[in-house]
């Protein structure tokens, strides 16, 4: 079991907030956050950001710019 320093954890800590590491990556992110305050600040932060966009994003576009978007998708998808 590798142990994470503090620039591994802080480039991590994104993908450690949603699941995306190896259990023992997680488990070892998880124990370096419970002892170290500045890297649990970065954790925190990154949870802020998280909810601040997921609260924003709530909001379903208007009809004509998702259909946009959605016509713009598929003409990349063809080429």
């Amino acid at each position: 079991m590798a142990e994470f320093d503090c620039e591994e954890t802080k480039a991590l800590v994104h993908e450690y907030l949603h699941n995306e590491l190896l259990p023992d990556q997680q488990k070892d992110i998880t124990t370096h956050l419970a002892l170290c305050d500045s890297c649990e600040e970065e954790y925190d932060l990154e949870v802020y950001l998280n909810q601040v966009i997921q609260r924003s994003c709530d909001e379903e576009p208007p009809k004509k710019l998702a259909e946009k978007v959605l016509a713009k998708i598929k003409e990349i998808q063809s080429h």
